[in-house]
């Protein structure tokens, strides 16, 4: 009964902070003497954050105000050309960065800000522009392998070894997912977009080179040569199978770990195997937090910026596991003692960046090209073509 009281006490004090709060994406202005923060991140997680925005205000002497933004990019330009715009920006998606950046909303950071040295590279890259650092990641997510520690003594350090085990314990996932099944294209050396000089050629398309082929057969291979899985399992299915000692392997992110916890099974995770003594690698996103470059209480603004950076990790990981864009070495104790979570971490530092381009959204229609490939209806060979001409028509409409 005390947990019932306490879990509506939270929803309702979570709704009249949001009550509050609303409407900063409707482009509210702010007073002189307060520092505004808008929170791109779930309402519990901006409860998070406001709560130590109020520890430093009290200790500092000065107002915060924290508001939950749901707006997009166009949203954040249209106010900052108004005026309108926070000091601070935190946990925008860092496929936004790139469009801020050119419209010269990003402060740069003071020399000797952050230690780059304490965080995943990946997620540097998202905000450095030219060499130079233009906000701090503030979390990752990727995905890792779990498996079932009663079927499987020693989990594989090879994909064949894992094929080959899979065969005998059973491995499932969301295959028809692009980001999921991407590892098996990247590791025989497909790419979406080349990155040249830390900007991205659109036009050099590296998924129907050789190796992108090669790819689609090992997935093909998953679903018509090994049946581990049908041409049509999702996630869900995929996960709950899992769950119920179905199956020994499963490909997912850290979001499935407070339900998998659920169950009986007794599980763990590791990293991607190699393949011919290469390391597979997944997919990052991140979150990212700035300094608006029109913010004019700058030194405040800093030392706020500081405090949110350094002590918000903690009660975002144990609010939704958000993982903190930190290197393992340097990651909050809750994730670094945790030997499920930080092999996310582990994971994500052999990671490559979603391509943060207009033209990632032509992969939209991937998954369906996919659901052909593991269906049997399409060779590899056809895959590539139809991903690399919905990539192309794309661009093409896009410059009409």
């Amino acid at each position: 009964m005390k947990k019932y009281y306490k879990v509506i006490a939270i929803t309702l004090l979570m709704v009249m902070f949001l009550i509050s709060f609303s409407g900063c994406s409707n482009l509210q202005g702010k007073n002189n003497d307060e520092i505004v923060v808008w929170c791109n991140l779930s309402n519990y997680e901006v409860l998070q954050v406001d709560a130590v925005a109020q520890k430093w205000a009290k200790e500092n002497g000065r107002k915060v105000r924290v508001l939950s933004d749901k707006g997009d990019n166009r949203a954040f330009i249209a106010a900052s050309k108004e005026n309108m715009q926070p000091d601070i920006q935190f946990g925008v998606s860092h496929d936004k960065m790139d469009k801020l950046n050119s419209e010269k909303l990003l402060a740069e950071l003071p020399e000797g800000f952050l230690d780059e040295s304490k965080y995943i590279p990946s997620a540097l890259k998202t905000v450095s522009f030219n060499n130079k650092l233009y906000g701090a990641p503030i979390s990752i997510e990727t995905y890792a392998l779990y498996y079932n520690k009663d079927k499987v003594k020693t989990p594989p350090e090879t994909l064949e070894e894992l094929i080959d085990q899979s065969q005998k314990l059973g491995f499932k996932y969301d295959i028809n997912n692009f980001y999921l099944s991407f590892p098996f294209v990247q590791v025989n050396g497909g790419y979406i977009f080349n990155n040249v000089n830390g900007k991205y050629d659109v036009h050099d398309i590296g998924l129907n080179n050789e190796g992108a082929i090669k790819g689609y057969a090992m997935i093909q291979d998953m679903v018509q040569k090994y049946k581990l899985m049908p041409a049509n399992i999702e996630g869900i299915k995929a996960r709950n199978d899992f769950k119920d000692g179905k199956i020994a392997f499963y490909f997912s992110a850290s979001s499935d770990i407070s339900d998998i916890d659920t169950s009986d099974i007794n599980y763990a995770v590791t990293k991607l195997p190699t393949y011919n003594g290469k390391q597979m690698s997944t997919f990052v996103s991140c979150r990212d937090a700035f300094v608006t470059s029109k913010s004019k209480d700058k030194k405040e603004v800093w030392d706020l910026f500081k405090y949110l950076l350094e002590e918000t990790p903690k009660g975002l990981f144990k609010t939704v596991g958000r993982l903190p864009a930190l290197n393992l070495d340097n990651t909050i104790p809750e994730v670094k003692n945790n030997d499920k979570e930080k092999m996310f971490v582990k994971q994500a530092e052999y990671g490559d960046l979603i391509p943060n381009v207009a033209e990632i959204q032509a992969l939209q229609s991937s998954n369906k090209i996919y659901m052909l490939l593991t269906a049997g209806k399409i060779s590899p060979k056809e895959c590539g073509d139809k991903i690399e001409n919905e990539i192309r028509e794309f661009i093409r409409k896009e410059k009409q």
